[in-house]
């Protein structure tokens, strides 16, 4: 528990430095750098990265970092590794949208045990570790307790884009399709980590990811844990090492919607 306190100190100082490049550079024209089909990263992202590796690197010298625009650096051996979405929701930055954070997880073994998500445009902070609750902004927060469908807000994700978009669009317009009539509305605000920490501080009842990336959730799922929501994989399994999807929800909505995803398949 105290080396996870540690941690998630070190993970708090790492945002701090991340939202302060953020702030100084708001009102400068982004710098855009394509990644692939309509997915780019900006300046700032590139910026915000190369600053908390840094940083990282020097607090935390034996543990490797996995960030979504430069990839693996660092020690290898430790059980441990850092996670990070320098912005996630990159488009809505550049729109001028106030929907994206910083995303910084750490996980041991693969399993995400500490997170901190923060979003400067809303002024708030997600913070985590595994065995000692989620705050917001420093305050104890806890997830829904929606136990009907029907009555639940269900966050899902942004569609995909390059190779294999036909297809999984294609599955997500099914889900969709699936979702409508069964609950109370459906929300896209364009940000994984988010949409995790507002199940967690129970604004969404659930949120659907049928493929997710580490970097997108390792933070919101620690979060969204230590909030008792519910945090599976689209088979219906605990969220761990190697998963690749997240269903996130209050308890009692999490296994039919697992359900619901795999028909839409």
């Amino acid at each position: 528990m105290t080396q996870l306190s540690e941690y998630l100190a070190i993970a708090e100082r790492a945002a701090d430095l991340a939202v302060e490049l953020i702030e100084s550079g708001r009102e400068t024209r982004r710098t855009l750098e394509r990644k692939g089909d309509r997915d780019f990263a900006s300046d700032l992202d590139l910026a915000v990265e190369d600053r908390l590796r840094e940083f990282l690197a020097e607090a935390t010298p034996d543990i490797p970092l996995l960030g979504e625009e430069r990839g693996v650096s660092g020690g290898t051996g430790s059980p441990y590794e850092w996670v990070l979405d320098p912005i996630d929701g990159t488009v809505n930055l550049v729109h001028g949208l106030p929907t994206f954070c910083v995303s910084l997880g750490l996980t041991r073994d693969g399993d995400p045990v500490v997170g901190v998500v923060d979003a400067p445009s809303l002024g708030e902070r997600f913070s985590a570790a595994a065995g000692l609750g989620a705050s917001l902004s420093g305050d104890a927060i806890a997830c829904s307790a929606t136990d009907d469908l029907a009555e639940a807000l269900v966050a899902l994700p942004d569609f995909a884009l390059a190779d294999r978009s036909p297809a999984i669009n294609a599955e997500r317009m099914r889900l969709i399709a699936d979702l409508v009539p069964r609950v109370q509305r459906i929300r896209l605000i364009g940000s994984a980590a988010l949409e995790l920490c507002w199940v967690a501080a129970g604004r969404f009842d659930a949120t659907v990811h049928p493929q997710a990336n580490l970097w997108d959730v390792a933070a919101g799922v620690v979060i969204a844990r230590e909030a008792g929501a519910a945090v599976l994989d689209r088979r219906g399994e605990a969220f761990g090492p190697g998963s690749a999807s997240v269903v996130a929800a209050a308890p009692a909505l999490a296994s039919e919607l697992c359900e619901r995803l795999a028909a839409a398949v």
